[in-house]
C-alpha cells in the first residue's frame, strides 16, 4: 500500500462513521503489510512493535486547514531532517497547498487526512517522497460549478483539468492558485507523478523539470465523495 491507499481508507471510512454506518477495517494477514499499516496509524495491531521503516509522516486526521498549521512547528524539523535534499521543504510546501484546497473544496465532518512515506527504490515503487492527501467533502467539480463561468460544465474531468489552471476558483475573485503551486512544487524536484480523483473524474500527470506535464483525464464510477490527490516528488 501507497499514502494514497491509506488516506483513501481513512477518508471512507471516516465518511461513513460520520454517516452513521461505521465500516469494520480488517487487518491484513501478511504480517509486513499490518506492520506497516499499524506503523503508519491506519490500523491498531495489538501485541506487535510498529516498524516505522521509511516513515516520513505517519497517517494524520485534520479536522480544519488550520489544524496542519497548529502542528506544522513540531512536524517541520524532523520531517525535513529525515529526507535527502530540498525534498523535505517542497514535500511541505506541497502538503501545505493541498491541505489548504481541501479545507476550502472538502470540507466535512471527516475532515482531511494526509500521510507521507520516502521510498529509496528496489521495492517495486520509484524512488521519491511520496504524499497522500484525502477529503470526503464537496469536491472539486462541484466546488467549481459554484462559479457561473463553470456551471454547465458536465464532465468532471474537464473541471479538474481546468483546477489546474491559476485563477480559475468558485468565486469570482482573483483566487485558485493552489495546483498551480502543487505542480510547480513537483516540477522542481526531478519531476514526479500527481494524480487527482475527485467526483467522477480523475486526471493522471508525469511532471518534468523543464515542460509542461504529460496529462491524461477520464472519467470513474462511481463518483467519489471528496477528493484524493497522490504527489510522488521525485528523489
Amino acid at each position: 500500500m501507497t499514502p494514497l491507499d491509506v488516506v483513501a481508507v481513512a477518508s471512507l471510512s471516516a465518511r461513513l462513521t460520520a454517516e452513521g454506518e461505521p465500516p469494520s477495517l480488517v487487518p491484513p494477514q501478511t504480517p509486513a503489510v499490518r506492520e506497516y499499516l499499524a506503523a503508519i496509524g491506519l490500523i491498531n495491531s495489538a501485541g506487535e512493535k510498529p516498524a516505522a521503516r521509511g516513515l516520513a509522516l505517519a497517517l494524520l486526521q485534520l479536522p480544519t486547514a488550520d489544524s496542519w498549521d497548529d502542528l506544522l512547528g513540531d512536524i517541520a524539523p524532523d520531517f525535513v531532517s529525515a529526507l535527502p535534499n530540498d525534498l523535505g521543504v517542497r514535500g511541505l510546501d506541497v502538503i501545505s497547498e493541498l491541505i489548504d484546497n481541501a479545507g476550502t473544496h472538502g470540507n466535512s465532518a471527516a475532515g482531511t487526512f494526509v500521510c507521507a512515506q520516502f521510498y529509496k527504490g528496489g521495492c517495486g515503487l520509484s524512488p521519491g517522497l511520496w504524499l497522500g492527501v484525502a477529503d470526503a467533502g464537496r469536491g472539486i467539480p462541484e466546488h467549481l460549478r459554484l462559479n457561473p463561468r463553470y456551471a454547465e460544465v458536465d464532465r468532471d474531468e474537464e473541471l479538474i483539468r481546468l483546477a489546474r489552471r491559476p485563477w480559475v476558483t468558485c468565486t469570482r475573485d482573483r483566487r485558485g492558485w493552489g495546483l498551480v503551486a502543487v505542480f510547480e512544487g513537483a516540477a522542481g524536484t526531478s519531476g514526479g507523478d500527481i494524480l487527482i480523483h475527485s467526483g467522477g473524474g480523475v486526471g493522471v500527470f508525469r511532471v518534468r523539470p523543464q515542460g509542461g506535464p504529460f496529462a491524461r483525464y477520464g472519467a470513474r464510477t462511481p463518483r467519489l465523495p471528496g477528493t484524493w490527490v497522490h504527489v510522488r516528488l521525485g528523489a
